[in-house]
């Protein structure tokens, strides 16, 4: 159908409502997690950087900023400001100093693991009134429709992926 298509009793093509109910969807969800997340004195993007380091392991910038989807200059923000809290540690690559990378530290893994034991309840909330089966077709969607979204097929397959992170080549 094409997107300027109307059926009747549509407000919107179905693309766009979908678009929307997505939006929608996420920020709902956004505005709960913040609640959380800022009780432990973080704001939303850092929590963002902390769970994409926990899920990825110690990154570059670029490749922070890739696979959290977060713009640089936010990024580089939280990352700071996560330093500055003793959460986050900045150093040489293992395997090439020269390269510098971030990663969680102690601290930053507790905290982490703390909030999401406090957010899991939240997920499923937000979940509950889809049957299991339900939420798999959801997840099945989502992943074909932000699969075509993304063009590098290496970004696409690690982020997409569910489950430990893909070992990255040197």
């Amino acid at each position: 159908m094409p997107e300027h298509d109307l059926r009747e009793g549509q407000s919107m093509p179905l693309p766009s409502y979908l678009s929307y109910l997505m939006y929608q969807t996420e920020q709902h969800r956004r505005a709960m997690a913040a609640d959380h997340v800022a009780r432990h004195g973080l704001s939303f993007p850092k929590w963002v950087a902390m769970l994409s380091l926990a899920r990825f392991g110690e990154c570059s910038m670029t490749r922070l900023s890739k696979l959290s989807a977060a713009d640089r200059t936010t990024l580089t923000r939280s990352i700071d400001g996560l330093i500055r809290d003793g959460l986050v540690e900045r150093g040489g690559a293992p395997n090439d100093r020269r390269k510098v990378v971030v990663r969680l530290t102690e601290a930053g893994a507790a905290l982490l693991q703390r909030i999401r034991d406090e957010l899991t309840p939240l997920h499923q909330e937000a979940c509950s009134e889809l049957s299991a089966d339900e939420q798999s077709a959801l997840a099945f969607y989502l992943k074909k429709m932000l699969g075509g979204l993304i063009p590098e097929p290496d970004w696409k397959d690690e982020i997409l992926s569910f489950g430990p992170p893909i070992p990255r080549l040197a």
